[in-house]
């Protein structure tokens, strides 16, 4: 049976069965973590149910008293990958570090804050997500409104950064500094036929180079050694 974490699952999900006794959260979570895990190399459709139980630990019959369908299974997984990627940014990405850092060094945190959470164990369920970005229930809804509370932090710490720019200017160009970082990732999400990859880490170094080019913000003497 694999290790298990324990999820702060904290909202109602359709599909989803409430978990009370410990045993029965402890189930639950194994199968979230089981997902996760095959979600790196594999697509949803290709998931099978005894397999996850399996991975987990459990039954199939155990999946169904906690998840009505492999939709709202799904559901949970990317609720659990949402709370988690919102913990991060809440806890490493703030106004007051970004006026710290200043401007370039903020956007490169910026940068490295991004590229590390779509590398991390949720990268297949954030790739599973995006491409279902059409879907009726649109899944990626919550990661969109932790994206537009990034940008107002970045608003926020980065606003008086940029003095050769007057306020106004300064937060378009700021906006767009997110956007290209967000989609020149989303884009290494799923697709891996690029030069640049988020593998390697090379693409981090362009979007650095490309931002601080973009925002008139010059290299230091330490940064260029």
């Amino acid at each position: 049976m694999m290790d298990v974490d324990i999820l702060d699952l904290h909202e109602d999900i359709p599909g989803v069965f409430k978990a009370r006794q410990s045993r029965s959260v402890k189930a639950r979570d194994g199968f979230i973590n089981a997902g996760i895990e095959a979600l790196q190399t594999r697509r949803l459709d290709d998931l099978k149910i005894a397999e996850l139980a399996t991975v987990s630990g459990n039954s199939v019959g155990s999946f169904y008293t906690r998840f009505q369908d492999k939709d709202a299974y799904f559901r949970a997984v990317s609720a659990y990958a949402s709370q988690g990627i919102s913990r991060e940014f809440e806890a490493a990405f703030t106004a007051a570090k970004l006026r710290q850092l200043g401007g370039g060094a903020g956007l490169d945190s910026l940068v490295d804050l991004i590229g590390t959470i779509f590398a991390s164990k949720f990268r297949g369920v954030l790739r599973e997500t995006y491409l279902r970005i059409m879907d009726e229930d649109d899944p990626w809804a919550p990661f969109r409104t932790t994206a537009k509370q990034t940008l107002l932090t970045v608003h926020e710490g980065l606003g008086d950064a940029f003095p050769h720019y007057g306020p106004d200017e300064t937060k378009v160009r700021l906006s767009f500094c997110f956007q290209l970082i967000v989609g020149v990732i989303q884009n290494d999400l799923i697709n891996k036929n690029h030069v640049f990859t988020l593998e390697d880490g090379s693409v981090l170094t362009g979007l650095k180079e490309t931002l601080r080019a973009y925002m008139d913000v010059p290299l230091t003497p330490q940064e260029t050694v």
